[in-house]
């Protein structure tokens, strides 16, 4: 009864829930805490019945507000004469900001997850599929398990600082209650921690408030989500004036570096077997790099690109090009598998292509699969190549996959420098390892001062 009680109030009838011995602290309510035990047996020992119980007491439904009176007499509320506000444990606090990114996974049951995924184990998907997703969000690689934080795996031997920093208890050792600190590591994690960042980044650009027009109608959809309240007159001021400072210091792009990732589309010469021109795609989506929001894009129809495929566009709007840039002189060499699903349409041809050494092999595929392997291929720090791929006479179902994998010999010492010997185009797929994410934007740094605040730390 005691451990049920100290869940939902915040502290147990007795505070030392492990020790009922004549050396722990007394009960505060004796008589309560032996009625609730009753209770208990006389409702056949229904744990539900018993939440209902405390969850519809008069205790339990009090408000937080001060009472000097009370507060005089009973400074630490031991008496309950009002509910304590209490800061969210890390693990509902992490599940809250996935949930209102809208990137919360609900599955429920299965093994445990570990709370940093491997990026280069991406969940397939279809090659056929063209995403319309209208996010909006930026392109880095969310390494992060979107599990309910119940399923993070729990290493005895390498806990995670973060668990350690907002109070985790140990697993080597028994543990009756969380205990609490603040401590500036906690504030930093929510301030600068690229988790947080990258669901700010997903929360403003869900659909139903990105597509907002109206700058303070946006501020009381962010209120509806993140409070779950209409924002009062002078809160809505507040954010306005805090947008007007801010604006014209918006996301800056950072320069793609060697052995990175780019996604465009261009124009392939057949008489010189060279790229005519290469464009970087200007939306991303969080699944797909395309011309815009909505599919086909006004501008450049359906060419997009997605971790394990994409679609080219027309003749006219030009080929989808996934574009890889050497890091350094060696020997590289590719392999991979095209693939075109559909019966309907003509295919697709794929190229692959070297800034110096021109066209290196093409295949075509239709309503098949294409082996598309090549080794001993020269490259120089700083060239690209070019993963081309176009419609053939019509555009219609060419939808592909290709996700290449470049290797490249010799291989550098234990990877000094950071620089690996194997680019996995699914597995790094938006944005190259370690590239710095873009700074936030007016909008999302306002979210993610909404997300500071008690009022979404705090349950009050």
């Amino acid at each position: 009864m005691n451990r049920v009680w100290s869940h939902h109030l915040g502290q147990g009838l007795v505070r030392t829930p492990s020790d009922f011995g004549v050396r722990s602290d007394p009960p505060t309510h004796p008589e309560l805490l032996d009625w609730l035990a009753i209770r208990f047996v006389k409702d056949q020992w229904s744990i539900k019945k018993l939440h209902r119980l405390i969850l519809g007491s008069a205790a339990y439904r009090q408000g937080s507000q001060d009472n000097l009176k009370y507060k005089d007499a009973d400074p630490d509320n031991r008496l309950i004469w009002k509910v304590n506000r209490r800061r969210l444990e890390f693990e509902p606090l992490r599940d809250a900001v996935l949930a209102v990114s809208g990137r919360l996974d609900p599955t429920i049951g299965g093994r445990g997850v570990a709370m940093v995924s491997n990026p280069t184990v991406k969940q397939k998907q279809n090659a056929e599929t063209i995403t319309n997703d209208t996010s909006g969000a930026d392109p880095s690689q969310d390494q992060h398990s979107l599990r309910r934080a119940i399923y993070l795996f729990i290493d005895r031997q390498n806990l995670p600082n973060t668990f350690r920093d907002f109070d985790f208890a140990s697993p080597d050792t028994h543990n009756p209650q969380r205990y609490e600190t603040t401590v500036p590591q906690q504030a930093l994690f929510m301030m600068n921690s690229p988790f947080v960042a990258e669901q700010v980044r997903h929360l403003v650009a869900q659909p139903e408030i990105a597509g907002e027009a109206d700058p303070a109608k946006r501020i009381q959809k962010l209120y509806r989500v993140l409070y779950g309240r209409v924002p009062a007159a002078d809160e809505v001021a507040i954010g306005l004036r805090f947008l007007e400072a801010e604006r014209g210091k918006g996301p800056e792009p950072v320069a793609v570096r060697s052995g990175e990732w780019q996604y465009g589309y261009g124009h392939y010469d057949e008489a010189t077997h060279r790229l005519k021109s290469f464009t970087p795609l200007p939306h991303f989506t969080g699944k797909a790099w395309q011309g815009g929001a909505a599919l086909p894009d006004p501008k450049l129809g359906w060419v997009l690109l997605t971790a394990e495929g994409g679609h080219p566009g027309s003749a006219s709007h030009g080929a989808a090009i996934r574009r890889w840039t050497s890091p350094r002189d060696g020997t590289v060499s590719f392999s991979g598998t095209l693939v075109h699903k559909s019966a309907d349409g003509d295919g697709v041809n794929a190229r692959i292509v070297s800034s110096r050494l021109g066209e290196l092999a093409s295949w075509a595929a239709h309503n098949r699969e294409a082996a598309t392997e090549i080794s001993g291929v020269e490259v120089r720090k700083g060239d690209t190549i070019d993963f081309v791929v176009d419609c053939r006479k019509e555009e219609t179902s060419d939808g592909f996959g290709w996700a290449p994998v470049i290797r490249i010999a010799p291989a550098p010492v234990a990877t000094a420098g950071g620089v690996p010997a194997e680019w996995n185009a699914a597995a790094e797929f938006g944005r190259a390892p370690g590239k710095p994410s873009r700074l936030l934007g007016p909008w999302e740094k306002y979210a993610q001062v909404l997300l500071l605040a008690n009022e979404f730390l705090f349950i009050d």
